[in-house]
């Protein structure tokens, strides 16, 4: 008890430091296995493979001057982002530690913590108590439905939304107080970097107005005009610049009835998040029944009702409730273009957790106060624990894919996912009814039978890959990948005659494809056909000067033809590629021996 007190007069004495300690505590312990998690799902195509993130010309190209074209699999058409500030961290992150996968996870933790800092402090200027600003700001970081937004560092784009939003209203805040211009520039420039990490800057507006609400009368309803109205110019300017660049929205507006579930499943994933899922598109459909969403709608409106009867005692509840609703309708209502998202809920928690904790410690009879306050860190507990276990599964994607379609088991592209990610480990077996799953659920998925050939190839079944490939040429001719692979199979069954032509229409696609002309050469030199395999073998390397398996081949033949000074200086070309080439520094002795 006596420990109890330290505790309580030092947390008054010293709260915003007190806050910082707790908050960090709590997110490594919660988050600290995603530092040893590696790059998953989006990632390898945002970061791993994103030949535009170095050097900083071709960096200040694609993404500071260019939308960033975003296809969406839920509604079948494509649009276009602008996030510049998400993609600047991106860059920053790659400059500075490479593909060090640890390094970008550090980065998305300490946005997280840094929200929560900003968060504790934006309730202290409305005047919230210290521990009840502590407890929301806890239990928000602490919420599993963010752990999506945190662990992923393609969805860092959330969190650097809320960090300038937040900073955004910090700033104005800190303006009304001391009445200092300075504080309305870094108001404006808040929003501004809020609207370029990601379109729910939009948001910002009603926010600083419904805080503002939350002062009442403190503030002067005339001081709002200046943030309120350099927030508005600063959305205007950014609206301005996305048009210029050429962004192409995914605006849709969504019906009655798929809003309402899709707002109740949003309540539901931010309470009690049982199964959690990186794909939520498919776990909502019309067609199903819904009597335990509408249920949860019943107890929203009931829940609004009872924070609205109680406004003038409490406030901050209905306060809390607006916030959510301010954030997570525009996903509800006009932004629908991926259904349901996990991340969608990231800034809208900070409303629900703070109409909870609020409405709790507002409550007189203190019976029924010390009740509720226990199912509060009940509840509060099993958050933590079921972010720490879904931290984990993003340790491994196997696993995350695995849990994930717990939440959504219709999800054809989990299914594919998952597959491919057990192929790149050599489980081609289990590979293969995952992709077979994904087919299932959708006979035409994009790369189904293409990677089904790949398996089959992989394991030598070339007669099965070979009716893969052809199945997924009937639904696309004109793929290079599968020809190209199509030849291989062909070629495995020692069908020579069908690999050939598969090339060779491969070709006709794509004349420059350099790995067509090197199937065609080695098949030539297995045919003995010597001078069209160098032909080809040459027209490879004009291709393609990377490719150690041309000039090696090639190399090879002038060996044979007698010519071994051609063949040396092709040799000298492979070591500059792969200087430890065993083939290669064999070949080389033999020629420097005179053989």
């Amino acid at each position: 008890m006596q420990f109890g007190n330290v505790l309580s007069r030092w947390f008054e004495m010293h709260p915003v430091r007190t806050f910082v300690l707790l908050a960090t505590a709590l997110v490594l312990l919660t988050y600290g296995s995603v530092l040893g998690a590696p790059f998953v799902y989006d990632d390898l195509d945002q970061v791993v493979n994103n030949r535009n993130l170095q050097p900083w010309s071709n960096f200040a190209h694609r993404f500071l001057g260019q939308p960033v074209s975003l296809s969406t699999s839920y509604l079948g058409y494509g649009g276009s982002t602008y996030r510049p500030i998400f993609w600047l961290t991106i860059y920053v992150d790659h400059s500075l530690w490479g593909l060090n996968a640890t390094a970008f996870h550090a980065t998305n933790l300490l946005l997280h913590l840094l929200n929560g800092i900003l968060l504790f402090l934006l309730f202290r200027k409305t005047k919230i108590p210290a521990t009840v600003a502590a407890a929301i700001g806890l239990i928000w970081l602490s919420l599993p439905i963010n752990t999506e937004v945190v662990a992923w560092v393609s969805a860092r784009a959330y969190e650097l939304c809320t960090l300038f939003t937040l900073g955004c209203l910090l700033a104005s805040l800190q303006y009304l107080e001391s009445k200092r211009s300075s504080w309305l520039l870094v108001s404006f420039l808040s929003i501004l970097a809020a609207d370029f990490s990601h379109e729910l800057g939009v948001v910002a507006l009603p926010l600083l107005l419904l805080v503002l609400w939350m002062m009442r009368p403190a503030v002067s309803p005339r001081l709002w005009l200046f943030p309120a109205g350099g927030i508005l110019v600063a959305s205007l300017a950014s609206a301005g610049v996305r048009a210029a660049v050429g962004v192409k929205s995914f605006t849709t507006f969504a019906s009655l009835k798929w809003s309402l579930l899709a707002f109740s499943q949003y309540l539901h994933l931010s309470l009690l998040p049982v199964h959690m899922s990186v794909e939520r598109s498919t776990s909502l459909s019309l067609q199903q029944g819904h009597i335990w969403s509408y249920v949860g709608l019943c107890f929203a409106a009931a829940g609004f009702a009872y924070a609205a009867i109680r406004r003038k005692e409490n406030p901050s509840m209905l306060k809390g409730l607006c916030w959510y609703l301010i954030v997570i309708l525009p996903f509800c209502l006009v932004m629908t273009y991926q259904g349901i998202a996990e991340r969608f809920v990231y800034l809208a928690g900070i409303g629900l957790v703070t109409a909870l904790v609020t409405g709790i410690f507002g409550i007189r009879r203190p019976a029924v106060k010390q009740v509720l306050t226990l199912c509060l860190i009940g509840w509060s507990l099993w958050n933590i624990g079921r972010t720490w276990l879904r931290a984990r599964d993003w340790t491994d994607p196997v696993q995350l894919y695995r849990t994930s379609l717990e939440g959504t088991p219709k999800s054809a592209l989990l299914h594919f996912n998952l597959g491919f990610t057990l192929r790149e480990r050599g489980q081609l077996q289990e590979a293969l009814q995952e992709y077979r799953r994904a087919l299932e659920i959708d006979s035409r998925y994009p790369n189904g039978y293409a990677s089904i050939g790949d398996v089959y190839l992989a394991m030598n079944a070339y007669r099965d890959a070979m009716e893969a490939y052809r199945t997924a040429l009937a639904q696309k001719a004109d793929d290079t990948a599968v020809l190209l692979n199509l030849g291989s199979a062909y070629q495995g069954m020692g069908a020579n005659a069908e690999a050939e032509a598969a090339w060779q229409k491969l070709l006709d696609v794509d004349p420059k494809s350099s790995a067509a002309h090197t199937d065609l050469g080695v098949l030539y030199l297995s045919e003995q056909r010597t001078n069209d395999a160098m032909h080809q073998f040459a027209m490879a390397i004009d291709l393609k000067t990377t490719d150690i398996v041309p000039y090696y081949n090639l190399g090879a033949l002038f060996q044979k033809a007698g010519r071994g000074d051609l063949a040396m200086v092709l040799y000298k070309k492979v070591l500059e590629l792969k200087p430890d080439d065993a083939d290669t520094l064999r070949n080389m002795r033999l020629l420097q021996q005179g053989h």
